[in-house]
């Protein structure tokens, strides 16, 4: 699996923006196997300009170090902000890194070293009784695959590892602890094993399991991370912030026009694809998402996008109840990887917003801006 990030933004015409992350590395020093512990680093914005973090993630070292909640956005100069890296040791000597990325020209990929000790086990010679094992029940949690399709597959959360040393479990808590924002996905019901979890956003998805025992002994958190990815071509996402607004998703072809069948969206597009590109229909477009009463999420994606430069609306669809100012964010994926990103004030129904054009193969964008049409 391919775990690079890689830059996407250029640094400001004006002002030089700066990051550094404290403690680097970040030592775990030595934790008891099965056991996990948590450190919290301080990214900081040094420069003179903002500072974009645009991905977060674990690189190296994601069997044992996880990243619970990415810290993603704009950094005014003197701000900072924490991240929170969690280890599960196995007893043994451990690295891995926190890979960073961000506008700083000096360091766009910045990579943090993780570290954890070997356990060492001393002999003590004492051959009488030990004492008896903690009665606290201990959850053991982790996702079935770690990696998925988003929408397209499913994973599943598993406890059923977990255990209580004198008793038992009778009760297993699962719920999503993070989820990339614009996610509307929830944790399946069930008991030590939720089943059948689509994710409906790409990013990282983090489960919570908590169990309690026979005696009303309440566990530790054990944290499980899933990717969900978001595919090979073309894909475009999109959400909004107050329900009841119907914002309708627009993906126009090469040299295409909105609302015909150069235009991808509701009326032609749902679950069927458009005849685009060459022979076949892994160059067409498909609406695998449209949602009418909620915040989203929306998405369009193509398998494998013929050459040229595809155009991204968002239409402002009339006579929902909400009419106010309403905040949408696009994403736009290409080749698994986040391209463009920006959230736009939407407040006049009936307006098809431009968002932003994007160059195929090359990956290449421009935002677009001016009066709603």
């Amino acid at each position: 699996m391919d775990t690079e990030i890689r830059p996407i933004k250029d640094p400001p015409a004006e002002g030089t923006p700066h990051i550094q992350v404290d403690p680097s590395p970040i030592d775990f020093g030595i934790v008891t196997s099965g056991e996990r512990s948590s450190q919290i680093a301080t990214l900081s914005s040094l420069g003179d300009a903002t500072l974009n973090v645009t991905a977060m993630q674990i690189g190296s070292g994601r069997e044992t170090f996880t990243l619970l909640a990415p810290i993603i956005g704009s950094f005014e100069p003197d701000s900072f902000a924490e991240i929170t890296v969690t280890y599960t040791s196995d007893g043994s000597e451990t690295t891995g890194e926190l890979q960073i990325l961000s506008n700083d020209p000096s360091i766009p990929y910045l990579t943090v070293p993780l570290l954890a000790g070997s356990e060492v086990i001393i002999d003590t010679g004492d051959s009488g009784e030990v004492d008896p094992p903690l009665s606290q029940p201990v959850a053991v949690c982790s996702v079935d695959p770690g990696e998925i399709l988003a929408i397209h597959e499913s994973a599943d959360w598993i406890g059923n590892s977990s255990y209580d040393t004198d008793g038992s479990i009778v009760d297993y808590s699962w719920s999503l602890y993070s989820a990339p924002a614009g996610a509307t996905s929830t944790m399946p019901g069930g008991t030590a094993n939720r089943r059948g979890f689509t994710p409906d956003v790409a990013g990282e998805y983090v489960g919570e399991l908590v169990v309690t025992d026979n005696d009303g002994l309440v566990s530790e958190p054990c944290y499980a991370t899933l990717a969900a990815t978001a595919g090979d071509g073309l894909w475009v996402e999109a959400f909004w912030t107050n329900s009841g607004d119907d914002m309708d998703l627009h993906l126009l072809d090469d040299g295409g026009s909105l609302t015909t069948d150069s235009d991808c969206y509701f009326a032609n597009c749902t679950w069927s694809s458009l005849n685009w590109g060459g022979a076949g229909t892994t160059d067409d477009p498909i609406l695998d998402l449209d949602d009418i009463p909620g915040t989203g999420p929306e998405n369009i994606n193509i398998d494998s996008p013929a050459r040229g430069t595809y155009t991204v609306y968002v239409h402002d669809y009339p006579g929902s109840s909400y009419v106010g100012r309403n905040d949408v964010t696009v994403n736009v994926y290409l080749a698994g990887r986040l391209i463009w990103t920006d959230t736009r004030n939407i407040n006049s129904e009936g307006c098809y917003e431009p968002f932003v054009e994007v160059n195929v193969p090359g990956g290449s964008t421009t935002s677009l801006t001016g009066t709603c049409r």
